[in-house]
């Protein structure tokens, strides 16, 4: 196993350990799947769909 640095502008330590326990949660998928979240990440409509609770409910019931 390698251990990662990653650097965020989060200063309070409350929301980097929550910050950290996510980003261990992500750490075991591979490349190709974090690639698209990545890609996701970069469009304004797709953190506004996941943003808004309705739209979030819907999407989560669509893929699950």
């Amino acid at each position: 196993m390698s251990t990662l640095s990653i650097k965020t502008k989060e200063t309070n330590p409350f929301k980097v350990q929550k910050k950290t326990k996510l980003i261990q949660e992500l750490a075991d998928l591979d490349n190709e799947v974090l690639e698209k979240l990545v890609e996701l990440k970069k469009s304004k409509k797709a953190i506004a769909m996941v943003t808004d609770p309705h739209s979030w409910q819907t999407i989560k019931e669509f893929i699950m």
